[in-house]
């Protein structure tokens, strides 16, 4: 299931390298998978939708990978360019 979370850094304090690193570990963890990310590395705020059997794996991988987090919430819909369509609600309220 998919997972919206937000993430609080120190400006500046991650680098493009870093953000890179922690995008490759997220692609070939067996556990879950990034999905797709935004970052302001100079204002220190990012955004990111991960893919993940349950929230507590996925704060237990961010935990592993030192990356803080803000939120975590389970992604009921999800839109692209207007075209909005619901994840299943079924394991959204496992959550």
């Amino acid at each position: 299931m998919k997972f919206l979370c937000t993430h609080t850094l120190p400006p500046h304090g991650v680098t493009p390298e870093q953000l890179r690193q922690l995008g490759l570990a997220a692609q070939s963890d067996p556990k879950i998978r990034g999905y797709r990310s935004f970052c302001n590395l100079s204002e220190g705020k990012a955004a990111c939708v991960m893919e993940a059997p349950d929230k507590n794996t996925l704060i237990e991988w961010f935990r592993q990978m030192k990356m803080p987090f803000d939120t975590i919430v389970p992604v009921e819909f999800e839109g692209d360019r207007g075209n909005i369509h619901e994840e299943s609600p079924a394991l959204a309220a496992s959550v």
